[in-house]
């Protein structure tokens, strides 16, 4: 009886369903992601549950926006599916509105299943509407809930942006080589 117990309060502790990901330490892309969801998880704790359930995740560490009437937005991340990196993705986003300013923030996109991961490595995964107020560091945002299978978290590294803007933003993937799971 003593055994069982043992293996259930092990299966308890280290039961999670998602395999989570480790950065290789002498890559600075990927610990610069790492850091990016560790940020996310600190600073917007109602997050946890997302990364929990989480099917896989685009993870952009470095996202750079600039805005005054019109703006745009780019940065470059990794795709992770269970514990791997299975392939790199870019973001692109233009801005019309009010807004003046500029912010780098890290984001992270998570997918809920893998429809949701294998409809983002189709490309044809967009995002539209903003608003917001970044300073300094501070500045975070988030959905409250899966949508389309997709929920989105950031927080602001630097900078100074105000903006009430529509935006349309574009996502693209390229599998590693060698990767098992690429776009059909």
């Amino acid at each position: 009886m003593t055994t069982l117990r043992l293996v259930l309060l092990l299966a308890l502790i280290g039961g999670s369903a998602n395999a989570e990901w480790v950065a290789d330490p002498a890559n600075k892309k990927q610990v610069a992601s790492a850091d990016a969801i560790t940020q996310i998880k600190e600073r917007i704790p109602r997050s946890q549950p997302f990364f929990e359930d989480a099917y896989g995740m685009a993870v952009f560490p470095s996202v750079t926006r600039l805005g005054f009437g019109f703006g745009g937005a780019a940065g470059k991340g990794y795709v992770i599916e269970g514990d791997g990196i299975i392939g790199t993705t870019r973001y692109w986003q233009f801005t019309s509105g009010i807004q003046a300013g500029v912010r780098n923030f890290s984001m992270v996109i998570l997918f809920k299943d893998k429809e949701a991961l294998d409809y983002y490595k189709q490309g044809k995964a967009q995002f539209l509407g903003q608003a917001g107020l970044a300073v300094a560091n501070k500045g975070v945002a988030g959905t409250p809930a899966f949508n389309n299978g997709v929920a989105i978290f950031t927080v602001t590294r630097m900078g100074l942006m105000a903006e009430f803007t529509i935006s349309g933003a574009k996502m693209t993937y390229r599998p590693l080589p060698g990767s098992e799971t690429q776009t059909q």
